[in-house]
């Protein structure tokens, strides 16, 4: 089927939002670049990623991958898959540590709340809070979830559900990686079945009848 992904604002907005990316190492990198993979410093190959450094992003028609660990805002492991089975939904995937990303936040849910009831609207933080200062590994999720009410608080989000999901972007598992992730935030429009409808890429300039 045809993808459909929408790009808004201007292009320079979107380009802003892509370096963003690419400095808090949300989107895979091509071979040779100077950051380096927590474990053992390399990048993933080719074919580690099915045969391309940048894989295609998960497309309209195509069923949205929910088999990665997803924790609530209690910090407890979750499977998203049941969060949108069954539901008519709107999958938001942004991360912390991009304001751009965040902003957009409290626009979307306010949007769904006006145009969209009955949405199912799921936010999604592909980020974790550094813990090397903080407690350790052990406090990963601890932290990000404190990390997540901090926002919802901030920004005001009244009903959104939001969850965290532990991204290692130089991963040929990573999150980010197997999504196709390509700017902030990334939102997909999923029916009943979590197969994609539409995908919404970057800030939007939300209209009535886009979800």
């Amino acid at each position: 089927m045809k993808l459909q992904v929408r790009h808004d604002r201007s292009s320079g907005r979107i380009k802003a939002a892509c370096a963003f990316v690419s400095l808090t190492g949300l989107l895979a990198l091509p071979m040779g670049s100077a950051l380096a993979d927590s474990k053992d410093g390399t990048f993933p190959t080719a074919e580690q990623v099915g045969g391309q450094v940048y894989i295609d992003p998960v497309a309209v028609g195509q069923k949205l991958p929910t088999d990665f660990d997803t924790y609530d805002m209690n910090g407890q492991k979750v499977d998203l898959g049941s969060v949108v089975q069954g539901r008519r939904s709107l999958v938001v995937f942004f991360i912390s540590a991009v304001p751009v990303s965040v902003n957009e936040l409290a626009a979307i849910e306010d949007f769904t709340q006006k145009n969209a009831k009955g949405i199912n609207l799921v936010m999604v933080n592909a980020d974790t809070v550094g813990a090397a200062l903080m407690g350790g590994p052990k406090a990963v999720i601890p932290n990000s979830v404190k990390t997540m009410h901090f926002i919802k608080k901030e920004k005001n989000l009244k009903t959104t559900k939001i969850y965290v999901a532990p991204n290692d972007a130089l991963s040929a598992d990573g999150v980010s990686t197997r999504l196709g992730i390509r700017g902030l935030p990334t939102s997909f429009l999923l029916d009943e079945k979590g197969v994609v409808q539409k995908v919404f890429v970057g800030p939007q300039k939300w209209k009535k009848g886009d979800i």
